[in-house]
């Protein structure tokens, strides 16, 4: 388990909150990076901008995607404090993948806004976004992490580019099965049909079926697993060229980022529950409208299910199949990236039945 606040020094308090403000940070130039930017380019070229159906955002959907070439699909994992060597056999960061001129120099077609210097892949400096939005475009994963060659200061940086998550799944499996107490030793340990169920079930703690998971998505729930057992906090970041979303894994457990249309009557009747007029909504919620719909985005917390989460007792339990280990537990519109003093909006969207739509 991470250590909660109480748990930590002054120092590594202060740590934790500069932690948590960054990804805030991070958070919020990611959703620009990977919905506004988009979805302003479809309305300038007049291309159809691929919403998201309520379906898709529901726990364990099955069925199959097809990619979107709209889409910017990436792996971004961010910890709080800078992980040790001995884990470079799973995540693989090295000294050929660090963030170097020399290293730069081999991927090729990529364009810096600047020469690069070594201080650009600090947070702290206005060239960060920057870097990190021209990686993302040409590759498969980053690490951000703390510098560990500045002890006294709280930097972080983007350390490494191309990383990649060779943990296999069935140790992520295991590692999952004995955490639920599912299992006691061995994935295998009461039975092929067993361990075959628990990996099936890895795919749903983290808000994805098995069958119509890609690869992207696969590393990114493998890398979050992994990164439960390294001291600090961490966090994963996947964009999905099929689902069209943005799914974040946290010690808050699972989130997921989406454009949806939400037809206007719906949306009329959000604005009485929260007392804003039509006009407040469309300057802080709405990307833009067509006649029956508004566009905006939508941010889907989940919660484990008691099937989930390890048992009070701590005692052995028998995995069941029909059990369900996520379920939804909060939807919010959230407000335009500008729009800084609007709150997020609560709504039931994903399982409204068609009558009530």
């Amino acid at each position: 388990m991470k250590k909660s606040r109480f748990e930590l020094s002054y120092l590594e308090m202060v740590r934790r909150s500069f932690y948590a403000f960054l990804r805030d940070e991070l958070e919020r130039r990611l959703k620009v990076i990977t919905f506004d930017k988009i979805y302003k380019q479809c309305r300038d070229k007049c291309v159809a901008y691929p919403y998201v159906d309520p379906r898709e955002m529901r726990p364990k959907k099955r069925e199959f995607a097809k990619e979107s070439s709209l889409a910017l699909p990436y792996i971004i994992i961010f910890c709080e404090e800078s992980i040790s060597e001995e884990h470079k056999k799973y995540i693989r960061f090295r000294a050929d993948n660090r963030i170097r001129k020399d290293t730069l120099a081999l991927i090729p077609g990529i364009q810096l806004n600047k020469p690069f210097y070594s201080g650009m892949k600090f947070f702290e400096r206005n060239t960060f976004f920057d870097l990190l939005e021209t990686f993302l475009d040409v590759d498969y994963g980053l690490l951000i992490q703390r510098d560990d060659r500045y002890r006294k200061q709280n930097r972080y940086a983007l350390s490494h580019f191309h990383v990649k998550i060779d943990w296999p799944i069935a140790e992520a499996a295991e590692s999952l099965g004995k955490e639920m107490r599912y299992i006691s030793k061995s994935l295998y340990e009461k039975g092929e049909c067993s361990a075959g169920l628990l990996q099936d079930k890895l795919f749903e703690y983290y808000g994805w079926h098995h069958q119509a998971t890609g690869g992207r998505r696969t590393a990114a729930l493998i890398a979050a697993q992994y990164l439960k057992q390294i001291p600090g906090l961490t966090t994963v970041y996947v964009s999905s060229s099929e689902t069209r979303t943005l799914t974040r894994y946290s010690e808050k457990g699972v989130a997921r980022y989406a454009i949806i249309q939400l037809d206007k009557d719906y949306a009329h009747q959000i604005m009485e529950i929260n007392r804003i007029t039509p006009e407040a909504f469309r300057l802080g919620y709405v990307l833009g409208e067509s006649e029956g719909f508004y566009d905006v985005m939508l941010f889907v917390s989940y919660k484990h299910t008691e099937w989930g989460q390890p048992p009070m007792d701590g005692k052995l339990r028998i995995i069941k199949p029909d059990f369900s280990w996520l379920a939804v537990d909060r939807e919010m519109i959230l407000p335009l990236s500008h729009a800084l003093s609007s709150r997020p909006l609560i709504l039931k969207w994903i399982y409204r039945s068609e009558k009530e739509k």
